[in-house]
């Protein structure tokens, strides 16, 4: 059994999309199936018999050309289906057809309107292109004749359309071959005086030397431009560096601005290699860089013995002596000469930095003359490959036509396709109507038609049938579902079911049901609990005297007020006396103790209706009704109130907007319109609804697929109740007696197979 919802009502997946939905659907509407099917049926019947017959005429034709007098290009397909089938349906050939028949069918057939036969044309598959005419009629003579007229107009009009089509495509491609030859005269004639024009040769020749001077400039200014970023990197950190170290960075720097992209020389503008002007250049300024460090490297070593001189001075003279004085001026002179170099070599390096900035920008102003030369250049050479690309496409178009040409008017003259009919063959007996076509078409249809009606019928039908509808429609909790009891006349009569001998599955059904509203009201700690319905016929007199029975059983004392005063009936379903009862005390004011009667059922009090009244409602707004039942509430453990349907009397929304205990609706299953339902629940708005209880679940008709799905947890009730094991059941006259076993114990233990495969397939329960 399933465990509750947190809000109350039974837990199950939501939004589950599953087969068995639809197919109980299927078996629910199933009359409705069968009846469209059985019309559709008995339609295919009628039009057997009283459809006129057709017989039919065909023959196949084979069209081919002559392989060995193929002379199209390769691959291509000489013979169009197509075009064949578009004129054998051509309505006009066909008049032409009846017009040469008539004379001879017209008076036989009842007149010209009766002699247009069907015809109908497919492709077969075969080694050639084949194709298969049919024709058919009322009479298999004209059928025959018919064909055999169609085929020679066809025939006829199809070498019609191909001389003409030859004819006109002849002309079209000579005068296109015409027009070809004047565009390449021109085009020539264009291209020639371009030549002479802008001297071509000439052109391309500058154009191939300037690309490669402009190429030698390029790579020149990278060199440059390379030196240029060294040495503007290394300024700051030569400051205070010696003339040996600003040399070699000199060195290096030059060196490594000369060293080339690729293993090409320069160029001069005539193309040939630039000679070794940079080679003399670079030998010259290392030979002086050279001789300038190697005076540097001896003003050092001078500079060296001078201060060791110094030091040995000092140890015999004093500071003021004459020999002392002259080493340390000549010290002095040698640092000063060893800084003016390094100053000379810093200031060579500046010089020569802005010597480079020069020269780049000389080299990129000549770059960009060169670039606009070779791109004049350029733009010519490339406007003349376009003149020779116009005058090469318009000679392969006109190879391609010519080709054509050539190929048709050659197909011409050997005339070689083909058009080979098999003979026509007719058929005896009637090919329409056919009688598996139709009835296969009725079975579709009327199926198709039935299940289209049962899901319409679903769709547009308006009553309660589902936990969903319940749960998402009403927007209210879902506390528990009661079988409809097949075969016991159980739904027609008022009484406890659970006490009698034969209600195993009603114990069941009704036990589930205690559990869930009693938890509920023990969440929102109340004791009384109202049941009422849209309604009548709905049940809820029954489900609140079989649940206060069972709650009872459980050693609660339980009290149960039959307060639907215009009807009661709740005495009679217990043997009790109807007077006094609820309506004597609110009449008399008196206190609800003293109509409390005891049932035969132990731990059951039952307080009746009383005497008729007709003016219930206006008895219930004068009294309080509250300290009707709070009089008796420390008494009893639980209080149940029978009360009226809320559409019929306002008795039930008078007692519910006075705060009194929890509300528990009653809804017959496939009974109650949902919008009835939520009317009768605006009208208690103001109430606490405990939640909702399906009456009446079908599971035994041939709907149970449909509602065991719905309500997995009561299939075993209605199930465990109608093919139960040996207990009894109320025949329709009211009494009662044992079911019989039927049949073999074979039959019996297949039958229980079956029915369980069915279970475990098609119904989730768990």
């Amino acid at each position: 059994m399933a465990a509750p919802r947190p809000g109350g009502g039974i837990s199950h997946e939501e939004n589950k999309i599953d087969f068995r939905i639809y197919l109980g659907i299927i078996l629910f509407r199933w009359q409705l199936i069968a009846a469209c099917f059985l019309y559709a049926l008995l339609g295919a019947v009628l039009y057997l018999h009283l459809a006129p017959k057709k017989f039919a005429s065909n023959t196949k034709i084979m069209i081919y050309r002559d392989p060995l007098l193929t002379v199209s290009m390769e691959g291509a397909q000489w013979t169009s289906l197509q075009t064949h089938t578009f004129m054998l349906n051509n309505a006009k050939m066909h008049e032409r057809v009846v017009g040469r028949l008539t004379e001879a069918w017209a008076d036989r057939l009842g007149g010209r309107h009766r002699m247009q036969p069907g015809i109908f044309i497919s492709q077969v598959r075969g080694v050639n292109p084949m194709l298969e005419v049919t024709v058919q009629a009322g009479n298999k003579d004209y059928t025959a004749a018919f064909l055999k007229v169609l085929l020679e107009e066809h025939e006829q009009e199809w070498q019609t359309v191909q001389r003409q089509a030859r004819n006109s495509a002849g002309g079209m491609l000579e005068k296109e071959l015409a027009r070809l030859e004047q565009q390449i005269q021109t085009s020539e004639n264009d291209l020639i005086e371009y030549q002479r024009l802008h001297d071509i040769a000439r052109v391309e020749a500058r154009g191939s030397m300037e690309s490669r001077y402009l190429s030698a400039l390029m790579e020149r200014r990278n060199q440059l431009t390379t030196e240029l970023m060294l040495l503007e990197a290394q300024t700051p950190t030569l400051e205070g560096a010696n003339a040996a170290v600003i040399s070699d960075v000199a060195r290096l720097t030059r060196g490594t601005g000369e060293v080339k992209a690729d293993a090409g020389e320069s160029v001069t503008p005539a193309g040939e290699p630039i000679p070794g002007r940079d080679a003399e250049v670079t030998t010259e300024e290392t030979q002086k860089t050279d001789e300038a460090i190697q005076g540097f490297q001896d003003l050092r070593v001078k500079l060296l013995r001078l201060e060791a001189e110094q030091a040995e001075l000092l140890k015999v003279l004093k500071d003021d002596h004459p020999r002392l004085r002259a080493v340390r001026d000549e010290i002095r002179s040698i640092q000063n000469q060893i800084d003016a170099m390094a100053e000379v070599q810093l200031r060579n390096l500046q010089d020569r930095h802005r010597a480079l900035s020069i020269q780049l920008n000389a080299i990129e102003t000549a770059e960009y003359k060169w670039q606009a030369k070779n791109l004049m250049a350029s733009q010519r050479q490339a406007e003349f490959m376009r003149l020779q690309s116009v005058i090469s496409r318009f000679e392969s178009h006109y190879n391609t036509l010519y080709t054509r040409l050539h190929d048709m008017r050659v197909s011409e003259e050997l005339k070689a396709e083909h058009f080979v009919p098999e003979e026509i063959t007719t058929e005896n007996d009637p090919v329409w109507p056919d009688p598996v076509k139709i009835l296969m078409a009725a079975l579709a249809g009327g199926l198709g038609l039935g299940f289209g009606m049962a899901f319409l019928a679903q769709v547009v039908d308006n009553k309660v049938q589902t936990i969903k509808d319940v749960e998402g429609t009403l927007g209210i909790p879902f506390l528990g579902g009661i079988p409809y009891w097949a075969h016991s006349g159980l739904e027609s009569a008022i009484r406890p079911i659970v006490t009698e001998e034969h209600s195993t599955g009603a114990i069941e059904a009704y036990r589930a049901l205690r559990t869930s509203v009693l938890a509920e009201l023990n969440k929102k700690h109340e004791k009384i609990l109202l049941i009422t319905s849209a309604d009548s016929r709905e049940g809820k007199t029954l489900t609140a005297l079989n649940i206060a029975i069972m709650v009872a059983q459980m050693g609660k004392r339980v009290l149960l007020v039959d307060m639907d005063l215009r009807r009661g009936r709740i005495h009679r379903s217990l043997g009790l006396e109807r007077e006094p009862g609820v309506t004597d005390v609110l009449r008399e004011g008196g206190s609800l103790k003293d109509v409390i009667q005891p049932a035969r059922i132990e731990n059951l009090y039952v307080a009746p209706a009383g005497s008729s009244i007709d003016d219930s409602a206006e008895l219930l707004q004068t009294v309080d009704v509250a300290k009707f039942f709070f009089s008796v509430l420390d008494d009893f453990d639980y209080i149940f109130v029978d009360t009226s349907p809320v559409l019929r009397v306002t008795d039930t929304v008078i007692l519910a907007s006075q705060g009194i205990g929890q509300v528990l609706y009653v809804a017959r299953v496939n009974f109650t319109p949902k919008p009835m339902i939520r009317y009768s629940l605006d009208m208690l708005k103001d109430a606490n609804i405990l939640g909702l209880v399906m009456n009446s679940i079908e599971m035994h008709k041939i709907s149970s697929l449909y509602y065991a799905y719905q309500y997995p947890n009561y299939a075993y009730y209605s199930n465990a109740y109608t093919y139960g094991y040996n207990y009894y059941y109320y025949d329709e006259n009211g009494g009662s007696g044992r079911r019989h076993r039927r049949g073999t114990a074979m039959l019996r233990k297949r039958l229980e197979q079956s029915r369980g495969w069915v279970r475990k397939m098609l119904m989730p329960m768990q």
